[in-house]
C-alpha cells in the first residue's frame, strides 16, 4: 500500500515541486543553524560593554542573517509538509471518490490555478502601477510616510516639466535609430552566421560555433573597457557609430537562428538549388519563411534589449545630444540638483515615457514571442 501510495504521488506533478521546496527549506535551515553557532561563537569571544549597534557589525553575513534564514526554512517547511500531506491524501482517494466527487475536486483545482496566476500577474505588473500613479502625484504625496494607492490629485503636468528639463525628444531620437540599426545588424549578421553553422560544411565549424557560445558565458561588463577603448581611438565617442557598432552581433540571435535552421530539413534546401536558388535566396525564400516564429522572436527581444540598454549608452555618450532614453531618465535626477525636493513623480513620468512605446510594442507581438518560444524549446 506504501509503494502504490508513494508512486501514485510520485506520477503528480506536484510531487517534483514539493520536494524542490523541501530541499530549499532544509537549506534556508542549515545556513540558519551555521548562523545561530557562527553567533554563539562571535559572542563568547566579544569583550563586555560593547554597544549593539557595535555587536552588529562585528557579525559575520550567516550569524546577522540567521533569523531570516530560520524564518524562510520554517515557512517552506510547512508549506512542503502540508503540500506533501494533501497531495497524499488525494493519492489516497484518487480511486475511491465518485465521479462528480473527481468533478468538483478538479474542478477546484483549475480555480486554484486561475487563484495563483492572477495573485503572480499582480505581483508583477504592480511596479508598473506603481510608476505611473506615482508620475501622476505631487512630490508631497510621494514623500508621505503612508503611501497613497491613487493620487489624491493628478499631476499631469509632470510630463511637460520633464520635457522642460531634458532633452527627451533627442533622447527618443537617439534610442530609436540606435536600436533600430542594431537590430538590423543582428539581423542580417545573425541569420548568416546561423546559416553557416547550421548548413554549412567546412572545416572547425562546430569549434567556431563552440567558441560563439562561450560568447554567452563572458559578461558584457568585462568587456566595456576595452572597446570603449577601441571606439574612442577610432573617434566614435558621442556618435551613433559608437553606439550601434560594438553591438552589430549578438551571440544568443546566432544560437537561436542556427537551432532553427537545423530543423529545417534538407531536402527543402535541394529542392530550391534545383529551383536555381543562391544561398541567399535559399535564405531568404526557405529557411526565413520556415522558421519565421523565432526569427520575429528574437528580432523582438533584441529591439527590447537594445531599447533598454543603460552601461554601455552611458559610458560612450557624455553629451546630452548622443544619449539614450536609459540614460536620460538617469539623468533627470541630476537636474534637479539644488531643489528643496528631489522631484521623484517627475523622474517617474521621464520612465514612464521611456517605458510605454516598448511595453506596446510586446502587447502588440507577444503572440509571435510565445510561437518563437514554443518552437525553440521543442527543438
Amino acid at each position: 500500500m506504501k509503494d502504490t501510495l508513494l508512486l501514485r504521488m510520485r506520477q503528480s506533478g506536484m510531487f517534483d515541486l514539493l520536494t524542490l521546496i523541501l530541499v530549499i527549506a532544509l537549506a534556508f535551515l542549515a545556513l540558519g543553524l551555521a548562523g545561530v553557532i557562527q553567533c554563539r561563537v562571535q559572542m563568547a569571544g566579544m569583550p563586555e560593554g560593547i554597544s549593539e549597534y557595535e555587536i552588529k557589525q562585528a557579525l559575520g553575513y550567516f550569524a546577522s542573517s540567521r533569523g531570516a534564514f530560520l524564518t524562510y526554512g520554517w515557512i517552506l517547511l510547512t508549506a512542503s509538509a502540508v503540500g506533501f500531506i494533501v497531495l497524499a491524501i488525494s493519492s489516497y482517494f484518487r480511486d475511491k471518490v465518485s465521479f462528480e466527487t473527481k468533478k468538483r475536486m478538479r474542478r477546484l483545482g483549475v480555480l486554484c490555478q486561475y487563484l495563483a496566476a492572477i495573485v503572480i500577474t499582480l505581483i508583477m505588473l504592480f511596479p508598473i502601477y506603481w510608476m505611473i500613479v506615482s508620475s501622476l502625484k505631487t512630490s508631497e504625496e510621494l514623500l508621505q510616510s503612508v503611501p497613497t494607492l491613487w493620487p489624491q490629485q493628478f499631476q499631469w503636468e509632470n510630463y511637460p516639466n520633464v520635457l522642460a528639463r531634458a532633452p527627451f525628444l533627442r533622447y527618443f531620437i537617439n534610442t530609436v535609430i540606435s536600436t533600430v540599426f542594431i537590430m538590423l545588424g543582428e539581423l542580417v549578421l545573425g541569420i548568416l552566421a546561423a546559416y553557416g553553422f547550421a548548413k554549412g560544411n567546412f572545416k572547425g565549424r562546430d569549434v567556431m560555433f563552440v567558441l560563439v557560445l562561450g560568447a554567452l558565458m563572458v559578461p558584457i561588463q568585462v568587456t566595456f573597457v576595452p572597446i570603449y577603448v577601441m571606439m574612442s581611438r577610432l573617434g566614435w565617442v558621442n556618435s551613433y557609430q559608437g553606439l550601434i557598432a560594438p553591438n552589430l552581433v549578438s551571440a544568443y540571435f546566432i544560437f537561436m537562428m542556427r537551432q532553427s535552421f537545423k530543423a529545417v530539413d534538407d531536402s527543402y534546401l535541394d529542392a530550391g538549388r534545383i529551383d536555381g536558388l543562391s544561398r541567399i535566396g535559399l535564405i531568404r525564400h526557405v529557411l526565413m519563411p520556415m522558421t519565421a516564429p523565432t526569427l520575429v522572436t528574437v528580432s523582438i527581444i533584441t529591439f527590447i534589449s537594445g531599447w533598454n540598454s543603460y552601461f554601455w549608452p552611458r559610458m560612450v555618450s557624455t553629451r546630452d545630444e548622443w544619449r539614450t532614453l536609459a540614460v536620460g531618465v538617469a539623468r533627470l535626477r541630476q537636474t534637479f540638483a539644488g531643489l528643496e525636493v528631489a522631484n521623484y513623480n517627475e523622474i517617474m513620468a521621464g520612465a514612464v515615457m521611456a517605458v510605454v512605446p516598448i511595453v506596446l510594442l510586446f502587447l502588440i507581438l507577444q503572440k509571435y514571442i510565445l510561437a518563437g518560444m514554443s518552437k525553440a524549446a521543442m527543438k
